[in-house]
């Protein structure tokens, strides 16, 4: 994606263009990356390069897949479409991912296989833009969604 002028991070990867950004946490350090996240800088101590984005400790957690994490997940078709609908009414531009399960190539464990007898298994996770994935995760908490 083009780089503005303006612009002192990359918001896809948390690259830093600006030697004058310091830590959120560490005032004195100078910052390593800004979090695709939530936005804020952080020092090496505070942050880290996941799959080659920058994420703060807080948020390496989050399943992250082409410019979106992801917010929630279910194996159940109708769960994962209303936690997918509440998103999209809220404002949010909320994505359904999903890929089947191969307990070779994902060295899975055959159990979600036979719970599901001959149906394949798999789970639709909803995913959000970076810059969405918090306020998208209190809209789920709201409607009682939990994070899985």
């Amino acid at each position: 994606e083009p780089v503005r002028k303006k612009d002192i991070s990359c918001h896809r990867c948390g690259g830093i263009f600006s030697d004058e950004w310091f830590c959120t946490k560490h005032k004195t350090r100078k910052a390593d990356g800004v979090c695709v996240i939530c936005a804020k800088p952080f020092c090496n101590k505070c942050g880290t390069d996941v799959n080659r984005l920058f994420l703060c400790n807080s948020h390496t957690d989050y399943e992250t897949i082409e410019g979106r994490a992801r917010v929630f997940g279910s194996m159940d078709y109708v769960r994962a479409h209303v936690a997918f609908t509440h998103l999209k009414q809220s404002g949010y531009h909320p994505f359904l991912y999903t890929r089947q399960f191969n307990p070779v190539a994902d060295q899975v464990s055959i159990t979600p296989l036979r719970n599901f007898g001959s149906h394949p298994a798999y789970e639709l996770k909803v995913l959000v833009p970076f810059s969405e994935v918090l306020e998208a995760y209190w809209v789920l908490k709201k409607h009682k969604f939990k994070e899985i």
